[in-house]
């Protein structure tokens, strides 16, 4: 038939019950399968180890570097290589191909890193963790790793020590060099204290005078600009009265009666125009709008009687840009009398000023008694600046270095050693049986689904025969057998159900080698 008749939820409910021994028996295959499959999966044991990094390293720089290296040597392909064969890990062998082995092994070693927010993304920690089915090897594995913290400790430490090594002899030489520089000095503040009381009053006079001098250019520049700019304003003033004389009136502007009386007179005169074209000039309409406009004329005369217009004009945009500009200028102007005043008194104060040598301060002092150069007074400060810098580093060093023979504390501290795993982490094989009778039962329907397709389109039932051929079924004949029939019918269903258990039998273990080929369970197990 080219279409099946619809079912509804009683049908299909009673075709689970027609089927469930079918659906039962796949489920009970597929499970069973399923079950083969779980059991095989080996136990997996997760060994871990948490290093935490030490917050008193005085060299972030370099400590970055060192963690950046030993992060990346943790998943490098020549330590995950040496790890596989020295422990013969996922069953190495040496004709094996290595790549895979290495591949998988990356994601079974596992580095966790907890960064600080206050050192602006600086490790804080780092947890490791390996899994593997022999707890055992998982520990020797994940103690490699963490010796190779170890190491970098080692490294860390003498390189803490080399630099205090440098440091000290550095410090020492710049002591020499500061207690030399010392006595210069001294020497050539004594020399030059004489001639420093002879060249100071020269010195403070000439500071004066240049003094006067830049401040008097700096205002002369002022009085400059302020005069070309008052002049630029004046010629906008001038141009802004012309403006604000000649604009009309707008609505909008000045008195609100004033403008509301003009707006009346324009609507009165286009309505009298209006009633003119329409009737006579004896029509009330048109005497009564007459009336009325003559009315408004006569009010707005006596507004601008009063003076109501110039408000008008005196209030508009221009003449308020008008104003804003004349305060402006007088702003200006009061500023360029103040800058002359200034200069003014500025050339009195060097008019009082004695008049003093021009020639520059000499660099050295006077010859006589064999004299130091003043510049050692720059030298001594520079050395006391470096030593300064070469104290506190060495402060910082002695954070992690207490005293000269101590070992700077590691740069990784293992808070928790690798473990001995003693119980399994994986594979949680409740939940692989949950999702193997999940999967048994969609095979199971899926495979009843089938059968019960190709009675979609066939007479089975008496609501087959009224829905295909339109008459109603009167009376259903069962279908009868003879003692002999029964036996024969029997024995058929008896050697049906044998073969349907061998097969399910003997499906069992391909169902399980086809379900173990899939990995499914395997991929389940290892999350």
């Amino acid at each position: 038939m080219a279409s099946f008749r619809p079912r509804n939820l009683t049908e299909f409910f009673h075709i689970l019950l027609r089927r469930k021994l079918l659906i039962g028996f796949i489920t009970v295959v597929v499970l069973a399968s399923a079950l083969i499959v779980v059991v095989r999966i080996p136990n997996a044991y997760d060994s871990r180890a948490l290093l935490v990094v030490s917050g008193l390293q005085y060299d972030m720089q370099t400590s970055g570097s060192l963690i950046a290296a030993v992060t990346e040597q943790v998943t490098s392909r020549s330590n995950l290589e040496s790890l596989i064969k020295r422990y013969n890990l996922y069953g190495y062998q040496p004709e094996m191909k290595i790549d895979p082995l290495i591949d998988g092994m990356r994601k079974q070693v596992k580095l966790e890193t907890k960064y600080r927010a206050d050192f602006n993304g600086f490790p804080e920690s780092f947890a490791i963790s390996y899994r593997s089915d022999d707890p055992a090897t998982a520990k020797q594995v994940v103690a490699d790793v963490v010796s190779l913290f170890d190491k970098a400790n080692e490294v860390m430490a003498k390189h803490a020590a080399d630099e205090a090594n440098a440091l000290k002899a550095e410090i020492a030489e710049v002591e020499a060099q500061l207690s030399q520089a010392g006595r210069s000095r001294r020497y050539s503040a004594a020399r030059s204290s004489a001639a420093s009381r002879t060249m100071g009053n020269l010195e403070r006079l000439r500071a004066e005078r240049n003094a006067i001098s830049s401040s008097v250019e700096t205002l002369s520049d002022k009085q400059y600009m302020l005069e070309r700019q008052i002049s630029d304003q004046r010629r906008l003033i001038s141009q802004q009265q012309q403006i604000a004389k000649s604009a009309p009136p707008s609505e909008g502007r000045g008195n609100g009666a004033y403008t509301a009386l003009l707006k009346r007179k324009v609507d009165l005169e286009a309505q009298y125009q209006n009633y003119v074209t329409l009737y006579t000039d004896k029509n009330p309409r048109v005497i009564q709008t007459r009336e009325q406009l003559a009315e408004v004329n006569q009010r707005i005369a006596q507004l601008n009687a009063d003076g109501e217009q110039a408000r008008v004009i005196a209030s508009s945009p221009e003449a308020q840009e008008l104003r804003t500009m004349e305060r402006e200028l007088a702003r200006l102007e009061t500023e360029l009398d103040v800058v002359r005043r200034e200069i003014s008194r500025k050339n009195q104060a060097a008019a009082v000023l004695p008049a003093g040598s021009s020639s520059p301060i000499p660099l050295t002092l006077p010859a006589g008694g064999g004299s130091e150069p003043v510049g050692a007074t720059l030298e001594f400060d520079t050395l006391r600046g470096r030593y300064d810098a070469l104290m506190e580093k060495q402060n910082s060093i002695k954070k992690v270095l207490p005293s000269a023979g101590a070992v700077a504390p590691p740069l990784f501290q293992v808070v928790d050693q690798p473990n001995l795993p003693q119980s399994a982490s994986a594979p949680n094989r409740k939940m692989l049986m949950l999702v193997g009778l999940l999967l048994a039962l969609a095979i199971a329907l899926a495979f009843a689904a089938a059968l019960e397709f190709r009675r979609m389109f066939a007479l089975y039932d008496h609501r087959d025969v009224e829905y295909y051929l339109g008459v109603p079924v009167l009376a259903l004949i069962p279908e009868t057998f003879t003692p002999a029939e029964r036996l024969e019918v029997d024995q058929v269903a008896r050697r049906r159900r044998l073969t349907v258990l061998v097969l399910g039998a003997a499906s069992v273990p391909a169902l399980a080698l086809l379900l173990n080929s899939m990995g499914v369970f395997q991929l389940l197990a290892s999350k």
